[in-house]
């Protein structure tokens, strides 16, 4: 059982953000979709995005050095070799999507979302941050983070292979249980929050637009639209206290825990299916493997 979920203290990044980043910019590096469209996909509802702290000089986290667009990015993701691209979603207690306790992991850790990449000597991590550079300006900044790979382990660390078919299923199940418990526990809570979640969904949805590429298999496309609605709708309820006595409280919030981890391993599960379509049914690796993309 994951470890209860705190308060939302901060505003944070978006999970969908960062899985509409994971299908855009890991298709342009397939060569499936054009870089300047998929980058106008990774940025729809912003005022731009910027990436820092590219690691010029090696695998190293920087402060400084130049800001990069996101089509910088992709060509020096291309130039790294980067192989892999995949969502993490970890949240305090339950740190799935990432490994280890660098500064990626930490930073992912912290703002409940980030992106990870593979490339043969270098593994890169991704975390989205608020860019309110004036009154007005609304987009996101990038941090990058980096490490080498160890001989050893020459590729990046993944989660176990996903079926967009069975994380639906667990979804599912995770759902009716926790209704089931909150229910029972605090319903005129509960009723208000999936209310304020689902209205937050729709409205993030209707701001991201188009938010995978034209192939995308159906189901996972599916899938992730449920999983983002169920991630907001947590979201809100993790902000309220909930039942009154402490025995109320504490059940809310492993039931709480229980569905975010349903949630976000569905989530992850609909956004790291490989770029080439599979079948449902079929095993759908948690990384895009760029290494079988067609010559250009």
């Amino acid at each position: 059982m994951p470890e209860l979920l705190g308060p939302i203290e901060n505003p944070l990044p978006d999970a969908e953000l960062c899985g509409r980043f994971v299908a855009w910019i890991g298709s342009a590096l397939a060569g499936r979709v054009d870089t300047a469209i998929a980058c106008a996909a990774v940025e729809t509802g912003s005022d731009g995005h910027v990436v820092a702290g590219w690691p010029d000089g090696g695998p190293a986290t920087r402060t400084d050095g130049p800001e990069l667009s996101l089509d910088e990015l992709v060509v020096r993701l291309v130039d790294a070799g980067v192989r892999q691209v995949s969502l993490a979603l970890p949240v305090a207690g339950d740190p799935v999507g990432v490994t280890g306790t660098g500064p990626f992991s930490r930073a992912a850790l912290e703002a409940e979302c980030g992106v990870a990449l593979g490339a043969d000597l270098t593994r890169f991590g991704l975390v989205p941050a608020a860019d309110r550079r004036g009154s007005s300006y609304r987009g996101w900044r990038w941090r990058v983070f980096a490490e080498p790979v160890s001989p050893s382990d020459p590729r990046a660390p993944v989660e176990p292979h996903r079926v967009v078919e069975q994380a639906d299923r667990a979804l599912s199940r995770a759902l009716r249980a926790a209704t089931d418990e909150l229910a029972a526990l605090d319903l005129a809570q509960w009723r208000p929050e999936v209310t304020a979640g689902r209205k937050e969904a729709e409205a993030a949805l209707r701001a991201a637009g188009q938010r995978m590429p034209p192939d995308w298999p159906a189901p996972a496309r599916a899938l992730a639209e449920r999983s983002l609605a169920l991630w907001r709708i947590v979201r809100v309820a993790r902000a309220d206290s909930g039942a009154v006595s402490s025995s109320g409280s504490q059940a809310r919030g492993e039931a709480l825990a229980a569905l975010s981890h349903a949630v976000r391993e569905a989530a992850m599960a609909a956004y790291n299916v490989p770029v080439a379509s599979q079948p449902v049914g079929r095993v759908a690796s948690v990384v895009i493997d760029l290494a079988r993309r067609p010559p250009r």
